[in-house]
C-alpha cells in the first residue's frame, strides 16, 4: 500500500517546481505547528480510513490545495495582503529571446530594454573518425585513455575482446562516459555513407574562467610510464585508440555569448541569464536588431492574474467534482463548501467577468476583461477580487492542513470539553505527507 501511495505522488507531483512561497521562516514554521496543535486539541479521535484510495485522494486536495495557496500568495501584496496581479515580462522576439518576469510583482527598478545578441553560447564537441562499422582497426587488448575536465582527470579502462569491431568498442566508451556522470554526453553518430564515429560533447558552454580554449580533453594514458615502460603494450594501445578513433578531436570549441544590453556590451558562459534579478531570458537565435524586454502591459497581467487564480480554483474544486470520491463521506460536504463560498461572491464574480456553472467550476468571459480594459476600469474589476481571493486562500489552507478531514474517518471518542488536551501525535499518519513540501 504505502508502495502504491508513494508511487502515485511522485508520478502525479513528484516533478512540480517548489515556488518560492514554500521556503519558510523559522517563525512561519512554529506559526503552522501551533495551528496544527490547535487543530488536534479540538479534533475527536477517529479511526482514519487508510485505504489506498483515501491516501490518493488526500494526496490530491492536499497537493491541488497548496497549489492554490503558492497562486493566492503570488497575488497578495506583503504588506496589506490585498490582491495585487502578476507581472509578467514580454519579448518583442520570444522565437530569439525568450523573458520571464522572476523578481516581485510589488516592486521593479527595470521597466524594459533592449538586447541584441550577436553569439550564442556553445558547448564543445569532440567528433572522432568516421569508420566502417564492422572493421576492426583495434586489436584485442587492454586499452585506456585520460579525459580530463573541471581540473580533474579520471581514467577509462577496458578490455576488447577478438569479436568485438569498431562500433562495439564505439558503444562501449560512449557508455563509460555516459554512466561516469562527469558533465558529458556521449553518442555514435552515422554519416551518409553508413560509417560510424564517436562524438563527445560537454553538458556545460561557454569558456572557463581560466582562459582555457576546451573545457575537456582525451588523451592517451601514458603518464604513469617511464620513459623506458612507454613503449610497452598498454601505452601502445592507449595511444592507437586515441588515433585510430580520433578521440581528441576538437570539431567545436565552447565559446561564451555575447550580447549587448542597451548598447553596453556583455557576455555569459550560459544561454540562461538574469537581469537585475528582475528577469530570466534563454537566448535561442541571434539577432540582427534589438529585442525590446518590458513589463507587460497592466490589462495584460491583470487578466493573466484572474486566469491563474481560475485555474487553481477549478483545479482544486475538480477533485470533490470527480464522482469516484463520492464514496468518501466528506467529498459532498468539500464541494458544497467550494459552491457556497463562490455563491457568496457571486456578484463581485460576474462584475469582474467571471461565470460559474452548476458544478461551481469557474469561467472567464473574455469579452467583460476586454471591455474593463477598454474602458479603463480593469484595476477596479481585478480589485474586487480581493475578499474572493482572501476566502479561497483560507479555505486552500484549512484543506492543506487536514485532508484526512474530507475522508471517511469513525470517531471514536470525543475530547473533553472541560479540558483540552493538546495532541500532536493525532493526525501523525498524516503529518509526514503535509510537511514534505515544507522542509
Amino acid at each position: 500500500m504505502i508502495s502504491s501511495v508513494y508511487s502515485y505522488y511522485l508520478s502525479q507531483y513528484g516533478n512540480k517546481v517548489h515556488s518560492k512561497h514554500e521556503s519558510h521562516t523559522r517563525t512561519q514554521l512554529k506559526n503552522m505547528s501551533g495551528k496544527m496543535m490547535k487543530i488536534n486539541s479540538q479534533t475527536p479521535a477517529y479511526k482514519l480510513d487508510i485505504s489506498t484510495d483515501a491516501q490518493k485522494y488526500a494526496i490530491d486536495l492536499k497537493e491541488n490545495a497548496r497549489e492554490l495557496i503558492i497562486i493566492a500568495n503570488d497575488l497578495t501584496d506583503s504588506d496589506n495582503g490585498t490582491i495585487l496581479y502578476k507581472k509578467a515580462a514580454q519579448s518583442s522576439n520570444p522565437a530569439a529571446v525568450e523573458a520571464t518576469y522572476i523578481g516581485s510583482s510589488e516592486t521593479t527598478s527595470t521597466d524594459s530594454f533592449d538586447i541584441q545578441v550577436s553569439q550564442l553560447a556553445a558547448n564543445q564537441i569532440n567528433t572522432g573518425n568516421f569508420l566502417q562499422p564492422s572493421s576492426k582497426h583495434i586489436s584485442p587488448g587492454t586499452y585506456s585513455f585520460d579525459l580530463n575536465i573541471n581540473n580533474l582527470t579520471y581514467e577509462f579502462e577496458f578490455e576488447v575482446d577478438a569479436q568485438e569491431d569498431t562500433s562495439d568498442i564505439q558503444n562501449k566508451i560512449a557508455r563509460l562516459i555516459n554512466r561516469s556522470n562527469i558533465g558529458l554526453t556521449a553518442q555514435v553518430l552515422d554519416d551518409s555513407l553508413g560509417n560510424t564515429a564517436l562524438s563527445v560533447a560537454s553538458d556545460t558552454t561557454g569558456l572557463t574562467n581560466g582562459g582555457k580554449p576546451v573545457i575537456f580533453s582525451i588523451q592517451a594514458n601514458t603518464d604513469n610510464y617511464t620513459a623506458y615502460d612507454a613503449e610497452n603494450e598498454t601505452a601502445d594501445n592507449s595511444r592507437t585508440l586515441i588515433n585510430t578513433l580520433g578521440l581528441n578531436r576538437v570539431t567545436q570549441y565552447p565559446a561564451n555569448a555575447l550580447f549587448t544590453i542597451n548598447g553596453a556590451e556583455r557576455f555569459a558562459t550560459s544561454n540562461d541569464i538574469s537581469i537585475n534579478k528582475e528577469f530570466a531570458l534563454s537566448f535561442n537565435q541571434t539577432t540582427t536588431k534589438p529585442v525590446t524586454i518590458q513589463l507587460q502591459a497592466d490589462k495584460d497581467s491583470i487578466a493573466d492574474s484572474i486566469g491563474e487564480l481560475v485555474t487553481g480554483y477549478n483545479q482544486l474544486l475538480s477533485v470533490p467534482n470527480n464522482s469516484a470520491n463520492d464514496k468518501f463521506a466528506g467529498n459532498a460536504k468539500l464541494r458544497n463548501e467550494f459552491i457556497s463560498l463562490a455563491h457568496a461572491y457571486r456578484s463581485q464574480l460576474q462584475s469582474t467577468g467571471l461565470e460559474m456553472n452548476d458544478n461551481g467550476q469557474i469561467q472567464v468571459n473574455a469579452d467583460t476583461i476586454a471591455k474593463a480594459a477598454d474602458e479603463g476600469t480593469l484595476s477596479e474589476v481585478f480589485s474586487n477580487l480581493s475578499d474572493f481571493k482572501s476566502a479561497l486562500q483560507n479555505k486552500a489552507e484549512d484543506i492543506a492542513f487536514n485532508p484526512m478531514n474530507y475522508v471517511n474517518n469513525k470517531i471514536i471518542a470525543y475530547k473533553n470539553p472541560t479540558r483540552v488536551v493538546n495532541d500532536p501525535y493525532n493526525l501523525s499518519a498524516y503529518t509526514g505527507m503535509m510537511f514534505n513540501g515544507y522542509i
